[in-house]
């Protein structure tokens, strides 16, 4: 009779153990698309920040080809437009650095004790590049890093190079 109840006992325990780990990362799941969807719609938001200055984004587009040094000479500080581009484009740099922060506290590799990640964070990832080929953003990052995090930071470092071999599309604003 002892026997059973040993046995029992331990079925039940392993029973809970696994909806405890079931319960768990199901949780972590669902916290990683809340985080990702808090993102998204800090992007929207930015988004209908262009559609209601529609100026902003026509700026942003017909300069798109020009050369960085461009955004620190003094005839631009002439221009009203630019101001508001430019805290635009610092509203997006700081939703980069949220976004690339938090990607580097989740890490690779699974833990308990890691926050959850974001989803599809080389999509993310794509795109901060293509954001960063404007070369606005360009010449804050390399002239003004020192204002945003180090994960921001780290990222332009580490893909710099790249970002820049690439022409800025006057289509993607």
């Amino acid at each position: 009779m002892d026997e059973a109840k040993l046995y029992w006992t331990i079925i039940v325990a392993v029973v809970s153990a696994g909806w405890v780990v079931t319960a768990f990362v199901r949780d972590r799941i669902s916290q990683s698309v809340e985080r990702t969807s808090v993102i998204v719609n800090r992007l929207m938001d930015g988004d209908k920040l262009l559609i209601d200055n529609p100026d902003v984004q026509k700026y942003l587009s017909q300069n798109a080809a020009r050369e960085e040094d461009y955004f620190r000479r003094q005839a631009v500080l002439e221009d009203e437009l630019f101001y508001k581009a430019k805290a635009y484009v610092y509203r997006q740099l700081n939703m980069f650095d949220e976004i690339l922060s938090i990607s580097a506290r989740t890490g690779s590799g699974w833990s308990f004790l890691k926050p959850p990640a974001l989803t599809e964070l080389s999509d993310w990832e794509t795109y901060i590049k293509v954001k960063l080929g404007h070369p606005l953003c360009r010449s804050i990052l390399n002239n003004e890093q020192h204002i945003f995090g180090e994960s921001l930071r780290n990222f332009w470092d580490a893909n710099r190079d790249e970002i820049q071999s690439i022409p800025a599309d006057p289509f993607i604003w």
